[in-house]
């Protein structure tokens, strides 16, 4: 029996495309305990192949950010790389984290919170002022859309936690998802002691893209919200990329988070597609000005796109 499973093993790693129809003929044979071991010791899913460079001689474009990275989606190769192991402030793409945190507790989308004076972590409230109420949901959009600390801060306390059980939370949601270099010390990312590098933000990117409701929310322009009866306010997406070429076809823009502070410079992560169903993540941290995430991300992602090639295997 154990030389049959071997055999079996050395064929479905020859002929990958052969490998289903060769398991479920030759499952027939087997007991269900072995089945059940073969399942188990030897899964089906097959690596994907890393895209290949068109031309080698190619090196990329130029980038004046101080870290940047480029993740290929499916195969998880790294397409692009400026400095990207470098731990940096990250600010509001620490954001990602805080509604990763969030989304693992039992949150009631509908339950309206009052916004108190700690929640106001700059000078004053850009989209929430003290007094005024909000849904989680009008929280969790104004997060990711308008990159909002004040909905941020009070999303954390919306879990239950205190902020120091929200914050250790956020590092252990860190260590799931692999940044080895993330730290975080508060929820809305205006402390320059959340840092991560170019590669774990990457990471992230992708993770917070994964989720559906995330995914959802990532690419809306404008989020409108009612504070106080009677008063409507609109909040604008943080993320320009919304309305540039990278959101048209032949490509999709899948979605992206921004951040800014004195000591991290202006940071940019986003996710896109290409008409061909290829997914890739770029980063930039360090950036001198806002305009210079945008285009250098966006650059990234057209020069990725035009310079790569994919396997068929690799669209799923």
């Amino acid at each position: 029996m154990f030389s049959l499973i071997v055999a079996l093993a050395l064929y479905l790693a020859a002929a990958p495309a052969q490998a289903a129809d060769a398991f479920s003929a030759y499952r027939a044979f087997l007991p269900a305990a072995a089945v059940a071991k073969v399942v188990i010791e030897q899964p089906l899913a097959l690596p994907v192949s890393a895209p290949l460079k068109k031309d080698p001689r190619r090196l990329g474009v130029e980038i004046n950010a101080a870290s940047a990275a480029v993740l290929d989606w499916d195969s998880d190769a790294w397409l692009f790389e400026k400095d990207p192991d470098a731990a940096r402030p990250i600010a509001s793409l620490t954001k990602l984290v805080t509604v990763l945190t969030a989304l693992d507790q039992d949150l009631d989308w509908d339950e309206r919170l009052e916004i108190g004076a700690a929640d106001i972590r700059a000078a004053r409230g850009e989209y929430l002022f003290s007094g005024e109420t909000a849904t989680v949901r009008d929280l969790f959009n104004l997060s990711l859309i308008a990159s909002s600390n004040e909905a941020a801060a009070a999303l954390a306390r919306s879990t239950g936690l205190t902020e120091p059980e929200f914050v250790a939370q956020m590092n252990l949601k860190a260590q799931e998802l692999g940044l080895a270099s993330g730290r975080f010390v508060e929820p809305t990312g205006l402390d320059p002691d959340n840092r991560a590098s170019a590669r774990d933000v990457a990471r992230l990117v992708k993770a917070s893209v994964a989720v559906p409701i995330i995914a959802e929310t990532v690419v809306k322009k404008e989020y409108v919200y009612e504070p106080r009866e009677g008063v409507r306010r609109r909040a604008r997406s943080t993320d320009l990329l919304l309305d540039s070429f990278i959101s048209k076809p032949p490509f999709s823009l899948l979605g992206g988070k921004t951040g800014y502070l004195q000591e991290a410079g202006y940071c940019f992560g986003a996710a896109a597609a290409d008409g061909s169903g290829h997914r890739v993540i770029a980063v930039v941290l360090g950036a001198d000005t806002k305009d210079e995430r945008f285009s250098s991300v966006k650059k990234l992602i057209y020069w990725v796109f035009d310079a790569f090639t994919w396997s068929d295997q690799a669209v799923r």
